[in-house]
């Protein structure tokens, strides 16, 4: 009895150690502590996989550990799959500086202004799209960058 309970006692201390190694693309629980360090999908699967079967997310979302952020979507940023998905569409209506796709991120990102969010985003297209190369993330973060 006394193995079982200090098992339960080492695996919380886990938990609530590990919010410090939180993936956001995989929400929290077990899996953030068991594959903690890890980068690439095969191991976000597994981390999502082992909070699956183990249904530890419960846990942390109730003890507030494990990754686990308030009021933080778990697993998807809707923004960034929103910029990936949408990046040459959303770069045509920055130039323009109006349109549907950059309607939606102002939209997604709950701005007030939207008049003045479109009109930065139009003359700063080039700290926003800095080259041909710039990824999605970098986009969000340049962005976020002229919006704070």
């Amino acid at each position: 009895m006394k193995k079982v309970l200090l098992a339960v006692f080492a695996l919380s201390m886990i938990l609530v150690v590990s919010d410090v190694f939180a993936n956001s693309n995989t929400g929290c629980g077990l899996g953030q502590v068991v594959m903690k360090g890890q980068k690439g999908k095969v191991f976000e699967v597994l981390a999502v996989t082992t909070n699956a079967t183990f249904y530890t997310s419960t846990f942390a979302i109730t003890t507030g550990t494990s990754g686990y952020k308030e009021g933080l979507v778990i697993g998807v940023n809707i923004v960034d799959v929103y910029v990936a998905e949408n990046m040459d569409s959303l770069a045509n209506d920055i130039a323009k500086g109006d349109g549907e796709y950059l309607d939606t991120l102002a939209h997604l990102l709950k701005v007030e202004n939207k008049d003045t969010f479109k009109s930065t985003l139009h003359n700063n297209f080039n700290k926003i799209y800095t080259s041909k190369d710039v990824t999605s993330k970098e986009v969000v973060a340049n962005i976020a960058a002229l919006n704070s």
